[in-house]
Order: C-alpha cells, then structure tokens, then sequence
C-alpha cells in the first residue's frame, strides 16, 4: 500500500510542470515567502527524491528550499503546517545523504533558530482558549523540529494541544470553530493528535489524546462511505486531497491500535485505508488533472473557497498522505472495511448533526442542522458500491448565500427532502425518529416540521434492489 501512496504524491505532483514551479518560484522571490503552497510543494518534492522519484526535480528543489529555510524563521507565512512538512523532508534526505553537507548545515542552522511563540500564525493566548485546528498544525510542527534539531517542545506542545480540548465532543470528534464544525475538520484534528503521538509525544496530555482517540475509531470507519470518501459537510469538502486525510488518519490508528493488540480494528483501519487510496487513485487518473474533485478549471473556483487555489491545495493531497506513507504497518493485513460489510446505521452527536446508513451496497448519509452556506438538511448522499459517486448523489445544494463559488445561484438550498408548496424541508431542522440496519435492509425515520400547521415523516428503506421513500403526516 505504501507505494500506491507514493504513487497518489507522484500524482500529484505531476500536476505541475516545471514552468509552474519555476513560475512559483519567480512569485515569491518577488513577493515574499506569504502562505505554505510553496514550502509545502518543496518538502513533497524532496519526500519524493528521497523514495527515488522525480529526480529532475532536484535543482528545484534545492532553490525551494533554500528560500523557505532562510524565510520561515524571519516571517509568518503559515508555517504552523510547514515546519514539520519541510522537517519530514530533510530528516528523510539527511537519512538517505541525498543532500550537499554545507547546504543541509545551513538549512538545520536556520531552522534551529525558529522561534515558535513568534512565527507560528496562531498561538492559543492561554492554554485553554480553543482558536481551531491551526494550534494542532503549529503544537505538531514544533514537536517534530525539536526531535529532528533538538530543544524541549513540551511547553509549546502542551499549551497549544490543550486548546484543543474545550472543542471536542463528548463522542471525541473536534468541533473546529462551533458551530459550524465541519467534518474535514473533525478528521485534519484527530489526525494530528495521532500523529503527535506516532511521532512519540509521552508528555502529560497523551492519555487525554489516547482517551479522545479511542472514542472515535468506531465513527471514523462508519463514516466512510462505500465509495471510499468522506462525509460531506461543512467548509473544504470538495477537494481531491480530503481522502489522503482520511487515509493518513486510519494508517496510524491502524498502527496504534495494533501496538496494543487489537489486530482485528488495526485490519478494518487499514482496509478503509485502502478503499480510500482506491477512490483517491481512480480520482487522479480521470482528466483534468486538478485540486478538486469536480473537474472544473482550477481557477474556476467552482465548488472551492477563495483560499483554496491550485497551487496550494493541489500539492495538499501529497502532504496529506505522506504520515500514511511514514508510519504505516504493512504487518497488519487489510481487512474488509466497515464500509464494505454493511450492516449498521450510525449517529453522531447534534453537534455534527449526521447520520449515517449503510444497508444493501448502499450508503446514505444524512444531515439534520445543515450549515446552508454549504450542505441542505435532508438526505444529501446516495453511494453504491461499485458506481461512480458522479452518477449517485455526493453533496446537496447550499443556499442563496454560499461559501463557495458556484456556476449560478441557488434559490435555496436543496437536497432529498420533503416539501408541500414552496415549504421545503432542506431548510427545516430533521428530527431522527429511528435508524436501524442490518447488512441486508436498513430503515431510518425522520420527522420534519415545514410549518406550524404541517409536520410530516420521512420513511427511507434501502435493500440491494434500491430506496424506496414514504411520506406521511399532515396534511
């Protein structure tokens, strides 16, 4: 599995050309070192010099480099995520004495001289005020600096990760800037506490991140749909680089929990780990190429957020995966996913407001208090195995506000949903009545209040012949 991950960097990468590169170069010997596009881009290219791949690119690489380790420790350029990128980077090519001696001393001078209270973006002002998921990217980075430059990272690690806290939910998922909460950001967040521990953190919060992890391994594989994805909802959910997460995610859970003997979940992990690279492959082979998964131009913006530009984001999907990559256990063997057996029916708490069916090959996925900037309540997901998720239902439609561009406006948001006139449940909260499921048949039932006057139930049922919906109540 680990070389197909290579394969999904290698990918991505082939995304730009060398014009690009040296395009990218040229903007920011011009314009500064500003965002983390471009450090990222150089420590995936050195990753993959580093497994024998993508040689031409070396003399980039080094130029790349070059600029960041002189500029991060002068600037904030979001290098709460790209410290431990650039990191992972040179430690591997250190390893594999792939780099000039003299170069290698700068670089590490340089980077041994950052100062974390100063240069990283988002720095909690106390230990327990939550500012989002940027203090697990800066808590992190600064943890793998010190254990490759040396220095004691316990007091930034600390103060930054117990900021966390006060957004998890009572089920362990990260509620990232309440209460918008999107799942992207649930998954990015747990990530990185699991790999703060993967990196051998010991220090007084592990059994809280452990506590926290453990609580979350059973509705990380339920979430998956049959196809391999993410959930939907909430902001950045259409790019390509999301299931990397997911993948990076689910490998060192796999590893952790294998640690402790738990060999049967480490499987399942590391078979969701597949589907996901599965659907992630498929993905980047179709044409164009690009950082979202709608084919659009990539800068059309269709379907991304304004801060979500090629250049940035299309090199994501390589960092995303690269912790799969580091710190897989190939011992453990894929079993088949939870995702694939069926067979349950699974709730979140109200702060995600999903719920989740997977009955028959089918996988539905509901949402009950939709941010209408970006999703509709009602059901906004039909997957079946084995069918592409563009010819099923992957997302609803958000309302007349959304957050991000679309090729013409919405009168309202919208997914599969009641209505009786221009009474429209997709803008009604849904109340979940029922849910069960077993590998065959699922059932699940809500009732949803279009007015005072009018309050109707939802009944869908899923078999592997398809979904049959019934519509009851008044009028």
């Amino acid at each position: 599995m680990k070389e197909r991950y290579l394969d999904i960097m290698e990918k991505a990468l082939s995304a730009y050309d060398r014009d690009r590169i040296r395009s990218y170069i040229d903007e920011v010997k011009r314009d500064g070192l500003t965002e983390h596009g471009f450090a990222r881009m150089g420590a995936n290219i050195g990753i993959l010099l580093a497994h024998g791949r993508c040689g031409d690119y070396y003399d980039l690489f080094l130029e790349i480099m070059d600029i960041c380790c002189q500029e991060m420790p002068r600037v904030k350029a979001a290098n709460d995520f790209t410290i431990r990128e650039v990191c992972c980077a040179l430690m591997l090519l250190e390893e594999k004495e792939l780099l000039p001696p003299e170069r290698l001393a700068l670089w590490k001078s340089q980077l041994a001289a950052f100062n974390p209270w100063k240069f990283y973006t988002v720095v909690a002002p106390t230990p327990d005020t939550p500012v989002g998921n940027w203090a697990a990217f800066a808590g992190l980075s600064e943890f793998v600096r010190c254990k490759w430059l040396g220095g004691d990272a316990t007091e930034f690690v600390d103060w930054e990760f117990s900021s966390l806290f006060p957004w998890f939910d009572e089920s362990g998922m990260y509620m990232d800037i309440p209460p918008a909460n999107p799942m992207v950001y649930d998954i990015v967040t747990r990530l990185l506490c699991s790999a703060l521990l993967s990196f051998g953190y010991t220090g007084k919060l592990m059994e809280r991140l452990t506590e926290m992890l453990d609580k979350t391994v059973e509705i990380t594989l339920q979430m998956q749909s049959v196809t391999g994805e993410i959930p939907f909802g909430g902001r950045s959910n259409q790019f390509l680089h999301n299931e990397p997460l997911y993948i990076s995610l689910c490998e060192m859970e796999a590893r952790r929990l294998a640690k402790r003997g738990e060999m049967e979940i480490a499987a399942k992990l590391r078979g969701a780990a597949k589907l996901a690279a599965e659907h992630t492959w498929q993905k980047m082979n179709e044409k164009p190429l690009g950082h979202m998964k709608n084919h659009y131009h990539v800068d059309s913006f269709i379907g991304s957020e304004g801060y979500g530009y090629f250049n940035k984001y299309m090199i994501t999907a390589a960092t995303n995966i690269y912790l799969g990559i580091l710190f897989a256990d190939e011992s453990v063997i894929p079993a088949t996913p939870v995702a694939r057996e069926g067979g349950y029916a699974a709730v979140t708490s109200q702060a995600f407001h999903k719920v989740f069916l997977n009955a028959g090959g089918y996988f539905l996925e509901f949402d009950t208090a939709a941010d209408f900037h970006y999703d509709a309540n009602g059901l906004g997901r039909i997957h079946k195995a084995g069918v592409p998720s563009a010819l099923c239902l992957t997302v609803p439609f958000p309302g007349e506000h959304p957050s991000y561009g679309l090729e013409a406006p919405n009168r309202g948001p919208m997914a599969i949903c009641s209505a009786v006139g221009d009474l429209v449940g997709a803008e009604k909260p849904y109340l979940l009545r029922h849910a069960e499921a077993t590998a065959e048949e699922g059932n699940v039932s809500f009732e949803v209040t279009l007015s005072p006057e009018i309050t109707l139930t939802e009944d869908y049922h899923v078999t592997e012949n398809g979904m049959e919906i019934s519509l009851s109540g008044h009028p």
